[in-house]
């Protein structure tokens, strides 16, 4: 059996489209513009590495996205998961999530 790696990378992301995740309840499948893609000290950063273009499509839980409209600047932690899906922190830590409305 293969050990996932511990992962996790900060990113700031703008908000293009959002859909239901096709495969976890409770969660959007968010398609973004990579504004910026950070390591988090001590961990491994496996999402900046794969980036191929400025767009990422990754799965953020529905709660979070609550009243954030198309155009928002999102700053968030994300983990590669080891089914290959892009997953932002569920239950992120205050500061670990937040929205910048667009101007």
């Amino acid at each position: 059996m293969v050990q996932a790696v511990e992962n996790l990378t900060a990113l700031t992301l703008r908000l293009l489209a959002r859909t239901v995740h096709p495969r976890l309840d409770d969660w959007d499948l968010a398609t973004c513009q990579v504004l910026a893609s950070v390591p988090v000290p001590g961990m491994a950063d496996l999402i900046s590495p794969n980036l191929t273009g400025s767009r990422l499509s990754l799965g953020i839980r529905r709660e979070l996205l609550q009243d954030v409209v198309l155009g928002a600047t999102l700053h968030l932690r994300a983990r590669l998961g080891s089914s290959g899906d892009i997953l932002a922190e569920p239950h992120p830590a205050t500061g670990d999530f937040r929205v910048e409305r667009p101007s």
